[in-house]
């Protein structure tokens, strides 16, 4: 009640759950686990710990035209969190982003150490945050290397509005966007083309000795997973990760309500 929803270290199947519940059950009578705050420390599942590494590749002018990610998960010593079945390490696969990339590769190793249960998520997102950090990383390099603007790069690479319902390299169906839109609207609304004016300015005066600082600016455009479906690629074992209700209306004018998760 003090916490609330389903956020990370809540994630985790943990010994103490089941074994309150088996003990419950052969003995006949209501069983409590209770931790301490240093048990709680010490034994609930932390959140990621991955190495990724990427390469990316693109036309002189810009057009990305391939994406490698090769991630290496730390799991901890076992992992409890309540992942989809296909994808043990979450959902990487979502690292073409927003972007209409042609092919892609992707592997991602799971990877068992000295730690208490890996993997779990921030507030469920299922390891989406390191994709979007991944890819955001990759365009950001490959402008570098282009020597050219990073919003106009990523606009160059949005998927299409007319392009949905759009199926990714690694498998995702996007059902609908329209990111140009959003990402101008965006752009507009906080003086993009200002804002580099002003970073040009003061990397010029840096240069004359005029002043120490300088200005930078992050740029970030995601695509996530949320809802946890459809059951075809979100699953345990065959059960669907969302929540679902389902009505039932009868003819004397009673209904039955079936909610769930």
């Amino acid at each position: 009640p003090d916490i609330g929803g389903g956020f990370g270290n809540k994630v985790g199947v943990y010994p103490g759950y089941v074994c309150s519940i088996v003990a419950s059950i052969v003995t006949g009578v209501p069983v409590k686990w209770i931790e301490d705050r240093s048990d709680n420390l010490m034994a609930t599942a932390f959140a990621r710990d991955y190495w990724m590494k990427g390469r990316i590749s693109a036309t002189k002018d810009g057009k990305i035209t391939g994406l490698h990610c090769h991630t290496t998960a730390d799991h901890g010593a076992f992992d409890a969190c309540a992942d989809p079945t296909k994808f043990p390490a979450g959902f990487m696969n979502i690292c073409t982003g927003s972007y209409d990339i042609p092919t892609a590769y992707l592997v991602v190793d799971g990877i068992y150490t000295n730690k208490a249960p890996g993997g779990v998520a921030y507030r469920c997102s299922f390891r989406v945050t390191e994709a979007a950090y991944f890819i955001e990383r990759m365009i950001e390099v490959l402008a570098i290397k282009l020597g050219m603007d990073a919003a106009e790069l990523r606009a160059k690479n949005f998927i299409k509005k007319e392009q949905f319902p759009y199926q990714s390299a690694l498998g995702w169906e996007y059902d609908s966007g329209d990111y140009h839109t959003g990402w101008e609207k965006a752009l507009k609304a906080v003086g993009y083309e200002d804002l580099r004016k002003e970073q040009a300015e003061r990397v010029e005066a840096f240069k004359r000795g005029e002043t120490r600082t300088l200005l930078g600016i992050g740029l970030s455009h995601f695509t996530e997973i949320v809802g946890a479906g459809p059951v075809k690629n979100c699953d345990i074992l065959g059960l669907g990760m969302f929540d679902s209700c389902e009505i039932r209306i009868h003819p004397t004018g009673s209904a039955i309500a079936r909610l769930g998760t």
